[in-house]
Order: structure tokens, then sequence, then C-alpha cells
């Protein structure tokens, strides 16, 4: 059976990378109806919220509407409907698929997370009770109810869509995993005292948190942050006027970071203050898990469902310098700690979130929530 990839979604990003892989391992054949847009600007300035920026961008998604419900109208001729699925960065595509992918199996949405908890919690691009945050809670109630299943990337997260008006019984977890580039065995060479953080410096990440220990660290540790971001510059003076010694980077390809995690003595997580941080398992959690090297990151639940705080990781409170400092110090100063962490992450990734198991997980979410859906898809040998 087929499932088509809809919309204006982010393709490169990892979640949507992570369920087309886990679709074909499942026996989906995959395909794709999609209209670049959103990624065209990866660093999302305050300009970029304005109302003449947000004006263009809706002319824009109309027109790129056009073009999928065009090309929608070609692909579905012939043959049994397959089941649409929409991805991270789809919350206006899956409005879109539910009134022109017709006929279809099914309608999945997989939002990653929600325009509230990002714009009003975490970004605070929009202030919280106002007018322009009741409206995007309103269309995040729609955009949840308009699919027959919606996937949440941990149970903590579920529970908070599901208070935002998703309808609890089609809402279903299905953890992310890590790609391919961070389940390859990496040889580990690390930098003596290379402290390693990449991320886009938004508030779920917590930099100032990181730059704040750096101070405290001083000359134990070799700070290495990558990336950019609205707050790079404002991180950057901060830790001038810290006294805090940290290298800062710009991004670097998803295919160089296995070797970026590889001289990388402690990896950091995130350490944002929000809910969001708290709910999420981000991208660089996974890929540190599954390099198998030494990781510290924020506690909360979200991360409690994944790895087990001094089994498989390190774990602090939100925004605590001082605590943030005392983990990298002591990774640090037992290596042999550090390397025990590294190699129980790995397996726990390997045994419980491998490709075939997310395959395998996933085949049986949509079995379940999606009527349509194959009984039973047969997950490929190549996925395991």
């Amino acid at each position: 059976m087929t499932a088509c990839l809809f919309g204006t979604y982010v393709r490169s990003h990892s979640a949507n990378r992570l369920l087309r892989l886990a679709l074909a391992g499942a026996g989906w054949d995959v395909v794709e109806c999609h209209e670049p847009l959103w990624e065209e600007t990866p660093t999302k300035e305050a300009p970029y919220f304005g109302a003449a920026s947000l004006a263009r961008l809706g002319a824009r998604f109309a027109a790129a509407a056009r073009r999928l419900a065009r090309r929608w109208r070609t692909f579905a001729r012939g043959g049994a409907p397959p089941l649409v699925v929409v991805g991270f960065g789809g919350q206006l595509d899956v409005l879109l698929a539910r009134r022109v992918c017709r006929p279809r199996a099914g309608l999945v949405f997989a939002p990653l997370v929600s325009l509230t908890e990002t714009l009003v919690e975490d970004r605070r691009r929009v202030a919280a009770g106002g007018v322009a945050a009741r409206a995007l809670a309103a269309l995040d109630r729609t955009t949840l109810r308009a699919a027959d299943l919606v996937l949440a990337d941990t149970a903590a997260h579920a529970a908070y869509l599901a208070r935002l008006g998703a309808p609890a019984d089609r809402v279903a977890v299905w953890h992310l995993g890590a790609e391919p580039e961070f389940l390859a065995p990496i040889a580990p060479a690390p930098v003596p005292r290379r402290v390693l953080f990449y991320g886009s410096h938004l508030p779920l990440h917590g930099v100032e948190t990181i730059v704040d220990a750096a101070a405290r660290l001083g000359a134990r540790a070799d700070v290495h942050v990558i990336g950019d971001g609205p707050a790079r510059a404002a991180v950057e003076a901060r830790a001038r006027a810290a006294g805090a010694a940290v290298a800062f980077r710009d991004p670097v390809p998803l295919a160089a970071l296995p070797a970026e995690l590889a001289r990388a003595a402690v990896v950091l997580g995130v350490f944002g203050e929000g809910a969001k941080a708290a709910m999420v398992v981000p991208n660089k959690v996974w890929q540190a898990a599954a390099a198998g090297r030494p990781l510290v990151t924020r506690d909360g639940p979200g991360l409690r469902e994944v790895l087990e705080p001094g089994r498989h990781c390190l774990a602090c409170p939100p925004g605590d310098p001082a605590a943030l400092a005392d983990a990298v110090a002591r990774l640090l100063d037992d290596p042999a700690l550090a390397a025990r962490l590294g190699a129980a992450a790995r397996a726990r990734v390997l045994e419980r979130f491998g490709p075939a198991r997310q395959a395998a997980a996933l085949a049986t979410l949509l079995a379940a929530g999606v009527a349509a859906a194959p009984a039973a898809a047969a997950v490929r040998p190549s996925a395991a």
C-alpha cells in the first residue's frame, strides 16, 4: 500500500526523515507530494513573524496549496487510495490534506510540536492570553482534530496535545529514535576537555545556561557551541561579559555531526526552563545517545521515557548552570564513568528504538488508529 507524504512540511528535518524511513521499513511504498516553503528561511528572526512577512508567507502558501491540489489530482488517479501523512511543519498542510486528499486510506499528522508551545510558551513571539495567542490555540485545535491519527513524540507531549484539544483517542505515542548516520558505530576519539553543544540558539536549548556553566568551569573545559539562531549574538555577548572561553562555530552539515560527536569528551543536550523542554526528547539527545557519547541534559518526564539518568546519561535541573558545571566536571574527571554511560545509552537506543523496532511500532499504531491501514504491514529486513 502507498503512503503519501503531503504538503509544505520541512523535508530535511530529522523528525520527517525518521517518519519516512519508518513508513518504508513497515512495508509502505512512500511517495511525496511536496512543495518547499518553510525551510527556505532556516533561522527565523523576529522580522519573520512580522505582519508583512506573514502576509507574504500566506500568499506563498496559497500558491503552493494550489500546486499541491493539482499534483494530488494527478497522483490520485487510479490505484488504491493512499495513506496521507503530514509531518513536522505541516499545521496548514493537514487542513489542506483533509480538504483535497480524497479518496484516501486515512490522514496521519505527526506535528512534533504545536504552534502554541513554540510561538507563545517557548519563543514568546506572541503574548500569552492575547488575541493572537488565542487564535494560535484555535488553529492548533483545528489541526489536531483534522487527522484520523496524531503521532506525539513522548507520552508527556501526547498529554499536552490532548489538553490543547486533540481527541485523546486519536493521539498515539511514537518515539522518534535517531537517524542512520548516528546508528553506525563511531570510533570515539575525544579531544581532552572538549564539551560539545550544537543547535539553533532557541529558548528550548538554554544556551545561556551553557555559557554560565562554562564560566564556572573555566580552563577545566573547552566548550564548543555549534549553530546559529535568533539569540546567538546575545549569547556571545553574555559569554564575553562572563569571561567564558566558549568557541562559537557556524552550523555544520548533519553528515559532519558524527565526527563532531566522536571528538567530544562530553555532549550537551538542552537546558531550557519551559514546559516544551520538559516534554520533548530533542534530536541532539537521540543522536548523542545513539552514537554512544557521554551526555548531560536537563531532567524531565520526556527524557525519562527514553533514558534513565545515572544509567544512560547525567541529568540536571533546567536553567541551573552550577548543576550543569558539576555534571560536566564529573564526566571530564571520570572517563570510565563517561564511557560507561555512553555505551549504556547506545545499547538502550539500539535495543528499544532501533529502526526495525520503530518501523514495527509505527505499523502497529497505524493498524490500530487508521482503519484502512494494512492490518499486518510486513517490516522489511533492511530496516533492522
